[in-house]
């Protein structure tokens, strides 16, 4: 099944930032929305180096990179398919290979995922993710069907030192 992956908001590490995954046809729509508790608090413990990444825009990057595809890792989690090609778009740019190997530990490797594709580009102004992504961070009181609900612990496992 081939999905779009795309985000709504300017940094990750901020309230209402969305990632969002939808299938091609629209049938499979999935996203987490941060909230302000959640970043303040990934933040601060990134900022007192309670996290596996240096304090530093390098460590800044990796750690976003990795939170990025935590969420991935969930929302694919949530909806229990085997075979998948994304089209991710270029949120992250120029750092394609380092996604592409957190992809690789979480959905081959935890998820036993099979990825026949992987690709970066501009998605379409059409795409349901592009659409869901902006809709979700519009969403000011959380009524979508489409969130997952992701905890700090299910962040932690994969941050803490």
């Amino acid at each position: 099944m081939e999905f779009d992956i795309d985000v709504s908001g300017k940094d990750i590490l901020s309230k209402n930032y969305v990632i969002c995954i939808a299938s091609k046809d629209g049938k499979l729509i999935k996203g987490f929305k941060f909230n302000n508790k959640l970043v303040q608090i990934i933040a601060s413990k990134y900022g007192q180096e309670l996290y596996k990444y240096k304090k530093s825009v390098q460590g800044k990057v990796n750690l976003q990179i990795r939170i990025y595809s935590i969420v991935i890792y969930y929302l694919f989690k949530s909806i229990k398919i085997k075979n998948v090609s994304l089209n991710i778009c270029r949120d992250f740019y120029g750092h394609n290979n380092e996604i592409v190997n957190n992809l690789n530990y979480f959905l081959k490797g935890l998820l036993k995922l099979n990825i026949l594709d992987c690709q970066f580009k501009k998605l379409d102004k059409n795409s349901f993710a592009d659409n869901y992504a902006y809709l979700m961070a519009k969403d000011s009181k959380n009524k979508m069907k489409t969130y997952v609900t992701i905890r700090l612990d299910d962040f932690e496992k994969f941050l803490k030192k």
